[in-house]
């Protein structure tokens, strides 16, 4: 085996280890190949830095451009195997599948790539339902840690086989946005010992599973969230019991959109923001839509002023919530020593350009969408 391919096996062998992407990265630039060494020395650096922050936003933008000139050439070794893909820190990590031949081409995927996300789909050609068992039944999910369905067409019972799926216990996070999952499957998925590392749930525009989530997401106690993303999904008495879940304790990011343009209040607008949302670790916090108004937004501003530790939170989307100047002005109040955003959306509220010069000289490091 060449010295090159000694080290490209060594990452895909071990695909949590950066020294191992970052030896091979001081190979490539001691070879000629100073811009691939660049691309993974960048998406390294922004994922090791603070999530969202200025550091990460410049590493990840340098990545990104190496990216658009060069993807073609350096996905090469998947291309002819996935629909599309994706890389993080230097390598391809996330690969769109499609069902009926992944059972087939994943020896060779996962010896060519340390991928780590599947998006499972199905070509055109196979839109009328390839079986998903042959693809819960390979081996080869057991290397990984994210699964997306929101890219596939499913009937209810083909999803079976997850809360049942011997392969997938290292997966961390799992995605079925607008999925029509079965509510008794989603109660075994999450009561069992299914995914026993699963810490991040995507779970929006999922409105039939309401009255369920609202009974089994309190009583669960041996999962911890770190992501929950239910947009568009729970009334507000649902949507108080869950928030108050012991699984949420330890929650970094919340996503409670609500349907932007329905002309109707979301449900967080009946309750208290400052008492009902797990404010303790949460980095990320999405609003959008729910309309709470400059009342419901005093309350979140009264919880980071009086809190005794400064908050956590560094992402906030507050689109299309009824905030005006006043509750814009609100927040650029809140002492710095409490809080500082690196984002911030305030996108379709009625805002003026002084309250927006006020954030901007408030928050100077963050990215504010308008």
């Amino acid at each position: 085996m060449s010295e090159h391919d000694s080290l490209w096996a060594a990452v895909v062998a071990h695909p949590e280890d950066d020294v191992a992407r970052l030896v091979y990265a001081d190979w490539l630039e001691e070879h000629g190949q100073p811009t691939r060494a660049s691309l993974i020395r960048h998406q390294i650096l922004a994922a090791q830095a603070e999530p969202d922050s200025p550091t990460a936003h410049h590493h990840t933008a340098c990545a990104d451009r190496l990216l658009f000139e060069h993807r073609l050439e350096w996905s090469q070794s998947v291309r002819s195997r996935v629909l599309a893909c994706d890389f993080h820190r230097g390598f391809i990590d996330q690969v769109r599948v499609d069902v009926a031949t992944f059972p087939t081409n994943a020896p060779a995927l996962f010896a060519a790539e340390p991928i780590r996300s599947l998006q499972p789909d199905r070509w055109a050609t196979n839109a009328s339902g390839d079986s998903l068992q042959p693809f819960f039944a390979s081996p080869h999910l057991e290397n990984v840690t994210r699964l997306d369905f929101s890219q596939i067409e499913v009937a209810p019972v083909e999803l079976e086989p997850l809360a049942a799926c011997e392969h997938l216990r290292n997966i961390t996070g799992l995605v079925l946005c607008g999925v029509p999952l079965l509510p008794e499957l989603l109660e075994r998925l999450l009561t069992g010992p299914a995914m026993p590392a699963l810490a991040s749930l995507d779970l929006s525009e999922l409105s039939h599973l309401d009255p369920r989530l609202a009974r089994v997401l309190p009583a669960l106690r041996h999962r911890r969230f770190r992501h929950l993303n239910i947009s568009n999904v729970l009334n507000s008495q649902q949507l108080q019991q869950i928030l108050a879940s012991p699984c949420l304790s330890e929650v970094e990011e919340l996503r409670l959109g609500w349907m932007t343009g329905a002309n109707r209040d979301g449900p967080l607008t009946h309750l208290d923001l400052g008492w009902v949302i797990p404010w303790k670790r949460l980095r990320r916090l999405d609003l959008d839509g729910q309309g709470i108004g400059d009342n419901g937004f005093r309350e979140i501003v009264r919880e980071w002023t009086l809190r005794a530790q400064p908050s956590p939170l560094r992402q906030l989307g507050l689109a299309s919530n009824r905030l005006t100047a006043e509750g814009l002005q609100m927040l650029a109040g809140v002492p710095e020593s409490r809080l500082q955003l690196y984002y911030l959306d305030v996108r379709s509220n009625h805002w003026d350009d002084s309250s927006i010069r006020q954030l901007k000289h408030r928050f100077p490091e963050a990215w504010i969408v308008t």
